[in-house]
């Protein structure tokens, strides 16, 4: 049996980043280097502030008008937009979690260029997809699978 093996983030949508990063730097976080996602599916720019070793804050900002980010922003406005946890084998999680009504983003996991980050870690091959908010109680989960070479980046 597949399963989720950690809480990794909780991503915040913001329209000014900039501003946002500092103002939970002035609350006495430190923050990991942002990490540009600019290729769909994900089309962001994500700051991460390691909370301890159990887990993360991350805000998160479109990187383009058609963005997911974006819409919700448009949407919604600012607030929590997603939880990230990590797996043990996406493809399993995917098939066993569709057999209880999940209903995912993707057909396959999506990997990820080669050193992308997720969070507090720098991983070889990142693969992810997405819950559907809709098949989850209004949750936008998101599962990564970490492959190959994991490596823990240390806040700035």
């Amino acid at each position: 049996m597949a399963k989720i093996i950690e809480y990794i983030t909780i991503n915040y949508a913001v329209g000014d980043l900039d501003a946002a990063v500092g103002k939970f730097r002035a609350l006495g976080l430190g923050n990991v280097a942002a990490n540009v996602m600019p290729d769909p599916p994900a089309q962001i720019t994500d700051v991460t502030f390691p909370l301890g070793s159990q887990g993360a804050l991350s805000l998160v900002s479109p990187t383009d008008p058609t963005s997911t980010v974006q819409k919700f922003l448009e949407r919604k406005g600012e607030g929590m937009l997603s939880f990230a946890v990590r797996v043990d084998d996406l493809t399993a999680v995917m098939e066993e979690w569709s057999a209880h009504g999940v209903e995912w983003v993707l057909p396959e996991p999506y990997t990820f260029p080669a050193g992308t980050a997720a969070a507090r870690y720098k991983v070889e091959t990142l693969k992810a997809n997405w819950v559907k908010p809709g098949s989850l109680h209004g949750m936008l989960m998101e599962c990564f699978e970490f492959c190959g070479t994991v490596e823990e980046i240390d806040p700035e």
